[in-house]
């Protein structure tokens, strides 16, 4: 008798069991758009203060700022003091090294310090090409083959 009367629960449990992830998904979605939209304002708010930063630097706000996005991202992908050491070395000029930092500033804080460790290093030597082209000077395969058609010139 008691199964009888439970009989009629049994759909309206059911329901409940399957209305409720959905409406509480729907409840979500708001959460969700509001944590996108806030992710997507503090993006916005820190492309704007490189771009400001940029624009500070340079002294004008006429420049390609996605070429210099571009550029960042891929200077992030040296992360060791020994590597940017080669890199500013071989570009022999460091006149660009602020809006590089600015950049990896913006794009990976990380690589900071051992950027700065090879602006250091660079402006210490009498000749930077010493840095990467003196006898003793071990090099990765990447960092090699840019240093031996410099070296050969030398």
């Amino acid at each position: 008798m008691r199964a009888l009367a439970l009989r009629p629960l049994v759909p309206a449990a059911l329901l409940a069991v399957l209305l409720v992830p959905a409406l509480a998904a729907c409840g979500g979605a708001d959460a969700t758009t509001e944590a996108s939209e806030s992710a997507s304002r503090a993006e916005d708010e820190a492309l704007a203060d490189w771009e400001s930063a940029l624009e500070d630097e340079l002294g004008t706000g006429t420049f390609d700022f996605a070429a210099l996005r571009q550029t960042a991202a891929a200077d992030c992908v040296r992360t060791d003091a020994g590597d940017w050491t080669v890199e500013l070395a071989l570009s022999g000029d460091l006149s660009t090294s602020t809006l590089t930092r600015i950049g990896l500033e913006h794009a990976c804080a990380e690589v900071v310090p051992a950027f700065d460790e090879a602006v250091a290093t660079v402006e210490q030597a009498d000749d930077p090409l010493d840095l990467v082209c003196g006898p003793d000077v071990e090099l990765s395969a990447e960092a090699a083959l840019s240093a031996d058609l410099v070296c050969a010139n030398r």
